[in-house]
Parts: structure tokens; C-alpha cells; sequence
């Protein structure tokens, strides 16, 4: 066998794993070392054949940690309202969060505050960040701004109901969802650090802008994802 075909037997291993049901969604794979040993293969190739499969979204590697199977995507469909908490549920799945406040920021031209879409600048906004969990895996950090005047003292409110939920519920508000941005992207520092995965790991970056029936902004919305965790699905 050519030397550049080592890996393949790595491959066909874990392959056989998971096809028999001995690695589960969520499961921790053997470590490096034990590959190494178990298929007597040196730690390039054996690391060659992870990241082929990590970079099929089949596995992924927490720092620190060692390698998972990818548990099952979320299937997401961003032009939809309904809230994080709801949308695992109906897929059979575990949602959390943790809320941290930043307290209030004027908003600039800046696109973090949306730019020339986004909020007037001047505006009084909330800044709030949150992190997304699915059965215990971190998934995705969104980092949050609302219209604080319009929507006054709705970050604590957030911490087991979702935003769109508390201003229609709450605050007599529905939150009309105007412009959605959608693009790749490898993750910034901060999100790899807060997911604990590899720096630079590639990513989906969603942004919300929505406004009230006056086409008033009330919040504008940046979602990070991991690329591994869920499945865009936009049904017309």
C-alpha cells in the first residue's frame, strides 16, 4: 500500500464505528494515541484522517478535550420567528443559554450596531451576549443590540423566554424580521474561545435586522455558528 493511503485504514476504522453503532452522536472517539496504537499508524496520518473527516462535518475536536461525533444538525430556518428554545424542542433536542448584560452603548455607524441599516446613530441600545447550547454542546454565541427607550428592561426577562416572545408577550411589540444576512465564515477568537473548539474553525454568521410595523429598528442580531451544528433549510 502507498504511503498516502495510510490514512484510509484510519478512515475506515472510525467509519466502522459509527456504522455499527459503537460511536453514538455526541460519543468521544478514541484518543490519538490509541489510534496510533491500535492501527499501528504514526500520529500524522492517524491526525490526517481526523481532520478529512472533521472537515466533512462528521467530527469535531473540543481543545483540550479530544475528538466527539458530530451529534445530529439542528435544522434551521432563519426567515423564521420562532425561538431557539422552541425550535429544539420540536426536534427532539435540549436547548440553554446563559445571558450576559453589557448594559447600555450608543449606537454608531458601525456594522456591529447595523450600519447604515441598522440603528440611527446616537440610539440608546442594550448590548447582550448570549451562548447557545444543544444537549450540553455549545453551538452558537449571538451577540445582541436592542432599542433600549423602545424596549426598556427586556434583558432579564430573556432568561428563560426568547426576545421575540417577550416583545410581543410583554411589551405589545411583534419584531418584524426585515433583512437577514447569511454568509461563511471562519469563527473570530472570541466565539472559538467561548465554543472551546480549534481557532479559526469555519462557521456560519447570521445577521438579523427587526423593526416594529413603523419599520422602526429594534434590534439587530449576530449569530455565530459552528458549521457542524446546524442544517439551513428555508422552505418556500
Amino acid at each position: 500500500m502507498k504511503k498516502n493511503c495510510f490514512y484510509t485504514i484510519v478512515l475506515e476504522h472510525i467509519l466502522s464505528l459509527i456504522s455499527t453503532g459503537e460511536l453514538m452522536p455526541g460519543d468521544k472517539l478514541p484518543s490519538e494515541r490509541a489510534l496510533c496504537s491500535a492501527l499501528d499508524q504514526n500520529r500524522n496520518t492517524v491526525r490526517h484522517a481526523l481532520l478529512l473527516l472533521q472537515r466533512e462535518g462528521k467530527i469535531f475536536r473540543l481543545e483540550r478535550k479530544g475528538w466527539y461525533l458530530t451529534p445530529t444538525r439542528l435544522v434551521y430556518n432563519p426567515a423564521n420567528h420562532i425561538n431557539f428554545a422552541r425550535l429544539a424542542e420540536s426536534q427532539g433536542r435540549k436547548a440553554h443559554w446563559t445571558t450576559i448584560d453589557n448594559g447600555i452603548v450608543h449606537a454608531s455607524n458601525l456594522t456591529d450596531t447595523g450600519g447604515d441599516e441598522g440603528f440611527p446613530s446616537g440610539t440608546p441600545v442594550y448590548e447582550m451576549d448570549n451562548v447557545f447550547s444543544l444537549d450540553g454542546l455549545k453551538v452558537a454565541c449571538v451577540k445582541n443590540y436592542i432599542h433600549a427607550e423602545r424596549l426598556p428592561g427586556i434583558i432579564p426577562k430573556t432568561a428563560h423566554t426568547g426576545m421575540t416572545q417577550v416583545a410581543e408577550e410583554q411589551y405589545s411589540t411583534p419584531l418584524i424580521q426585515r433583512r437577514l444576512l447569511i454568509r461563511p465564515l471562519l469563527l473570530p477568537k472570541f466565539v472559538t474561545t467561548e465554543l472551546s473548539i480549534t481557532p479559526g474553525s469555519p462557521g456560519v454568521y447570521v445577521r438579523r435586522i427587526k423593526t416594529d410595523s413603523n419599520s422602526v429598528v429594534l434590534t439587530v442580531e449576530h449569530e455565530y455558528w459552528r458549521f457542524d451544528a446546524i442544517e439551513l433549510r428555508v422552505d418556500q
